[in-house]
């Protein structure tokens, strides 16, 4: 990247509404507000007790998800380090490393009734290659939905828009009763990603 393409993308991501709003709030990243969009949409997480976030670094949807006292646990996973969060159990690990997701689960040693996902892919800019990616990433996670989520359990799922997209949803469709697709406002206009609230899982 030049050193003007740089600056650029600098001074547009500081520019950033939504940069501008977490910092003032203290969130570790704006993705704290998409989840507050969908909270305030679909209510998700004040029907639950018990949450999992995957892929949770920095750890800005923690820090939303510990506002809510009807929540009993919340669990975060990732493969990088997060910075502890009160009334959060963090635990290291690859949802891609079938071992270290069994070693996980293990502590966990619960049913969820809501799994969050925001992870996504390395992006290597061809759009095949990408969405493949994606799809091995929700057959992860689906992975873990059927080893930890309790009948009627609901999952939200960050996707790309593009031409595998309605594969995507078939494969969530075969695992819960509903699923629909919404993009936060505070989601970057010029990004293609989304995201599917799915409800009841299938046991």
């Amino acid at each position: 990247m030049s050193g003007k393409k740089r600056s650029n993308w600098f001074k547009s991501h500081t520019d950033d509404f939504f940069v501008r709003l977490s910092k003032q709030d203290n969130f570790r990243s704006r993705a704290a507000y998409k989840l507050i969009e969908i909270e305030e949409k679909y209510q998700i997480i004040s029907r639950s007790k018990n949450v999992i976030d995957l892929g949770c670094a920095p750890g800005s949807w923690l820090q939303v998800l510990v506002n809510f006292k009807n929540l009993k646990s919340i669990t975060g996973i990732d493969r990088n380090d997060v910075e502890p969060i009160q009334e959060v159990n963090f635990i290291k690990c690859d949802i891609q490393n079938s071992e270290q997701v069994a070693n996980a689960l293990k502590e966990i040693n619960q049913k969820t009734d809501l799994v969050l996902s925001d992870i996504a892919p390395n992006i290597t800019g061809i759009g095949e290659v990408d969405q493949a990616n994606f799809v091995d990433i929700i057959s992860n996670v689906l992975a873990i939905c059927e080893q930890i989520s309790i009948t009627n359990g609901n999952l939200v799922i960050k996707v790309f828009n593009g031409e595998r997209l309605s594969d995507i949803k078939g494969l969530l469709l075969s695992k819960y009763k509903d699923i629909v697709v919404f993009k936060p406002k505070s989601s970057k206009k010029n990004s293609s990603e989304t995201y599917i609230v799915c409800n009841g899982y299938k046991d």
